[in-house]
């Protein structure tokens, strides 16, 4: 885990990096960018041991940050930009404000998506960081097009001044109460409603789910691996999942059975990721996705008691 570094965190109040506040704010100094509109969000920033710095890093907002940090973890992103120059000023162009403006930084961690890959036909394919992309994120099609220009901005920026980087390519990310929760946290909130949970009719929905406190513990074998040119690493789970097996774990958990719906149309991207490269940096997945979907419940329906 990080200790006594000089961490700017953005997006703070997301998901993943609502839970990498929780972990670094008691062990090191961590400035959080966001802006802050949500009710509570700037006092949760200050429980967690983060000093909230209201900005926007697509504008180059950066009041009150010093520079010469360890480390900038860039979790913030526009998931659903909309139009595609919403998302190119927002994922590419803020991103390349964010890196340059603080580009004395030791160590700067971009956080991708798997959703980048292009699609392959064998929903069993373990997809590798050197695979074609293109972008399956046909839920939100401006998604995948602007974070993989992204990409690109901080591999060139990473050659241009000699900043360590890496980018970490997300898969399915899960644990804590944060925001939505992710597709698992959405799976969970559709098996307690009794909303029917579509599926995809053809082919299993895989994906490699990865719990925020292995994705925490992460986070400081990046810094260590950080490089010029940068790093790119898929940042999933170790376990190849179906989408139907995680509602039924849920589902098993709560003492509810999902409803599903099956669409010869599916938009969410599937993706198993290869964990070798990130094993050979040092990752390690403490945390099984059963025992993690366990933990998640607790973490997001406390009142619940749980099955077994």
């Amino acid at each position: 885990m990080l200790t006594g570094k000089r961490i700017l965190l953005t997006g703070f109040t997301g998901q993943v990096a609502g839970a990498f506040a929780d972990h670094l704010g008691p062990r090191n100094e961590v400035w959080g960018l966001a802006r802050f509109t949500l009710p509570g969000s700037r006092e949760r920033a200050i429980a967690a041991g983060v000093r909230p710095i209201v900005g926007d890093y697509a504008a180059g907002e950066f009041d009150g940050i010093p520079t010469d940090l360890d480390c900038v973890i860039h979790v913030a992103a526009s998931v659903r930009p909309g139009q595609a120059e919403v998302g190119m000023v927002a994922n590419a162009e803020g991103t390349g404000r964010l890196m340059y403006h603080f580009r004395e930084a030791k160590a700067f961690i971009y956080a991708s998506a798997t959703g980048i890959y292009a699609a392959n036909p064998d929903p069993m394919h373990h997809y590798l960081e050197t695979d074609d992309l293109g972008g399956q994120t046909l839920f939100s099609p401006n998604y995948g097009a602007t974070k993989t220009a992204a990409e690109g901005v901080v591999r060139t920026l990473s050659i241009l001044h000699g900043i360590p980087a890496v980018i970490a390519r997300v898969n399915v990310s899960y644990g804590g109460p944060y925001d939505d929760g992710g597709l698992p946290g959405a799976l969970l909130e559709m098996v307690l409603s009794r909303t029917p949970i579509v599926l995809p009719a053809e082919y299993p929905f895989m994906c490699s789910p990865i719990h925020d406190e292995d994705m925490s513990r992460h986070l400081e074998q990046f810094v260590a691996a950080a490089s010029t040119p940068a790093l790119v690493v898929n940042w999933g789970g170790p376990d190849a999942v179906d989408m139907k097996q995680m509602a039924d774990h849920l589902g098993a958990l709560v003492g509810i059975e999902p409803i599903y719906e099956y669409s010869e149309t599916f938009t969410l991207p599937a993706c198993i990721t290869e964990t070798t490269l990130g094993r050979k940096i040092g990752l390690e997945w403490r945390i099984p996705w059963k025992e993690g979907f366990r933990r998640m419940v607790k973490a997001r329906h406390p009142e619940i008691p749980l099955v077994g």
